[in-house]
């Protein structure tokens, strides 16, 4: 094999690794992408979901949050914990007998298998929001707990001033809350539910908040929001920071690259 020849695969396979995250986000703002590890992956402009493997009882799914406009890093909005989330008594992650999962385009399936009775997890992706449901053939007893971490208020109840006791809402449909993290600043998000359910909140001392969400059905839907206000930084760095989103750079790699490797043949050219 000639130098020119060997120049030109070594090239090839550098545009090639360019192209790959465009080529991965535009695979998945089309549906959910699967692992060997039985974990899921969904990300849109707005938020990322992550439905963790079989292995894990936490992240069922679990969603992040993008600043919009922003290469930050995506912000934990909240997490579904399967280990203690329970139905007729029975805990998702420890008493189900078979857990099956599919896709289709943007809805993610999860089949629970109980002692007399299933229960369907389906999460729907959407680019500013999710939709988290639960269906069964008969009225069941549900208790979803929701986790998130660095929670100020919940619907404007200060966490601060709780001290470890847990709040409580009869009969709501709406749970708005906010959050502060130090890299970014303040968020927040809303939970909206598709029928009256009762809502446990309590704050352990490592910052974590727990939302048990109770009812009693055969079906429930729950809209997730979140967002993330602006850092309030210099008019430099908000710009640059703003030019670099993940898009611009998806798409500036390949340029890059083909740069690259122009410059490269030329140098080589003239050795």
């Amino acid at each position: 094999m000639n130098n020119k020849i060997a120049y030109t695969i070594i090239s090839l396979y550098i545009l090639l690794l360019s192209l790959t995250p465009l080529l991965g986000g535009l695979i998945a703002s089309r549906g959910w992408i699967g692992f060997d590890t039985g974990a899921y992956y969904y990300r849109s402009e707005r938020l990322e979901v992550r439905f963790t493997g079989l292995p894990e009882g936490m992240g069922k799914p679990r969603v992040y949050v993008y600043m919009p406009n922003s290469s930050y890093r995506p912000i934990l909005l909240l997490d579904v914990d399967d280990r203690e989330s329970t139905v007729e008594g029975f805990s998702f992650f420890y008493e189900a007998r078979d857990v099956k999962t599919k896709t289709l385009n943007n809805t993610l399936f999860v089949d629970y298998v109980f002692d007399g009775f299933n229960v369907t997890k389906y999460v729907v992706a959407f680019n500013e929001s999710i939709v988290l449901g639960f269906r069964s053939k008969n009225e069941l007893v549900f208790r979803i707990v929701f986790k998130g971490k660095n929670y100020t208020h919940i619907n404007q109840v200060s966490l601060r001033e709780l001290e470890g006791k847990s709040v409580e809402f009869n009969d709501i449909s709406r749970l708005n809350f906010t959050f502060y993290n130090r890299l970014t600043g303040i968020g927040g998000g809303s939970l909206e539910f598709s029928r009256a359910v009762k809502v446990s909140v309590i704050e352990d001392l490592e910052g974590v908040t727990t939302i048990a969400v109770e009812f009693r059905g055969d079906h429930v839907e729950v809209v997730i929001r979140g967002y993330v206000e602006p850092v309030r930084v210099s008019p430099v760095i908000h710009t640059v920071s703003s030019a670099l989103n993940h898009r611009f750079v998806q798409l500036l790699l390949p340029v890059v690259a083909l740069i690259a490797v122009s410059l490269g043949w030329i140098v080589w050219r003239k050795l």
